[in-house]
């Protein structure tokens, strides 16, 4: 029986950039022997050209769709009868490394300020505890200093019960 090599381009729409898809989808690909490329087109989609075994391909497209099933809102594949030429390896394509990487950081700057707030208001609670934590201290070292004491009236009556 002959494996007949299918070649798909495969549209997903939704909120799949600059979250990680593409990784997934690399190496989801690279599992299954399928050749091709991903990358993030400027309408916001993400867009894939791929080849392999029907089987491979139907695999791998459920596995997007379990993977991002909140997050696409559609998949199109439509099946493409010319010869693609393809990389032997499933790769992601950089369509714009400046945009990608800014956004990105524009990404990791808007969590950065999300911890900041949130620490800030940690920073008062700190305070407190440090002060709750004096306290405590302070009172652990009064009773420490009376059970000396006590320990020491304990130790005279033991003495002069031994003389007896």
């Amino acid at each position: 029986m002959q494996t007949q090599i299918k070649r798909y381009n495969i549209l997903l729409r939704g909120n799949v950039q600059h979250i990680g898809y593409r990784g997934i989808i690399e190496g989801t690909a690279r599992k299954l022997d399928i050749r091709g490329y991903v990358f993030n087109d400027v309408d916001g989609s993400v867009k894939i050209a791929c080849e392999g075994i029907q089987k491979s391909i139907d695999t791998f497209i459920n596995n997007i769709k379990e993977f991002a099933m909140s997050d696409i809102e559609s998949i199109e594949k439509k099946e493409v009868h010319e010869e693609l030429y393809l990389p032997s390896v499933f790769s992601r394509v950089a369509t714009d490394d400046y945009y990608e990487f800014s956004k990105k950081f524009d990404i990791g700057i808007d969590l950065l300020d999300g911890i900041k707030t949130d620490t800030g208001e940690m920073k008062g609670t700190l305070n407190k505890i440090n002060g709750t934590l004096g306290d405590f201290v302070t009172e652990q070292r009064a009773h420490n200093h009376r059970m000396d004491e006590h320990n020491q009236r304990l130790e005279k009556i033991l003495v002069k019960l031994a003389e007896r």
